[in-house]
Parts: C-alpha cells; structure tokens; sequence
C-alpha cells in the first residue's frame, strides 16, 4: 500500500483528495519528484481541508452568532467555529509555504544573500 493509498483511507472529502491532487502535481513539477515529507506536508492540508469543509457547513447552518438571553440581560454570543476556521486556514497557508507554493516562498528562495563569506 503506498502512502497516497493511506492517506486516502483517512482524506475523504471529495473536495481534499482534489487538494491533493493538485499539491501532488505541483510538488512534482517544482522538484520532479514528492518525498515523504512533503506527502505528510500535503496530507495535513488536506486533512485541514475537511476540517474546513467542516466548519464552513456549521457556520452556515448556525450562522455568524446568536443572541442569548439571560434574565434581564442579553448577549451576543459569536460562532466560535469562525475563529476555529481562520487557526485553519493559517495553518494551511504555513503549509503552502513550507511546500514553497506560495508566491513568497517562491521569492524567497530565488533571493541570493551574498555575505562575503562565500569568497573564504
């Protein structure tokens, strides 16, 4: 069984295993080649995926808050699956960026420091 064959008994989301794909191909057009790392790199994007996927349907079904009353008081009480959502999307950017599949990762490592050491 490879590792894409096992990432796959845990990556369900059509909409992941698309992200998989894609991150797949792109790691292999960059390097030639996808190690290990970087499968274990893309299968946490994509398991971040279904949590997003996740998240998203339970914003949508319960909306951005709610207000609660208490008594004589009354509250707003914010959808705690927003914040949930942007830790995940942060965390799959960092990702991206680790893969180099981001447009500043990219210009990062293209940018030569010459620090007059290479000449000793």
């Amino acid at each position: 069984m490879s590792i894409k064959e096992k990432h796959f008994e845990t990556i369900t989301e059509p909409t992941a295993r698309d992200a998989y794909e894609r991150l797949e191909s792109a790691v292999m057009r960059r390097d030639g080649a996808v190690d290990d790392c970087s499968y274990m790199l893309i299968a946490d994007y994509c398991r971040n995926e279904q949590l997003k996927q996740l998240l998203l349907s339970d914003i949508d079904a319960r909306g951005l808050g709610r207000e609660i009353k208490n008594y004589r008081q009354s509250y707003y009480k914010p959808n705690e699956s927003i914040s949930q959502l942007k830790g995940v999307i942060e965390q799959q950017r960092r990702i991206l960026g680790e893969l180099k599949l981001t447009p500043a990762s990219r210009k990062a490592e293209n940018v030569a420091i010459d620090d007059e050491l290479s000449q000793f």
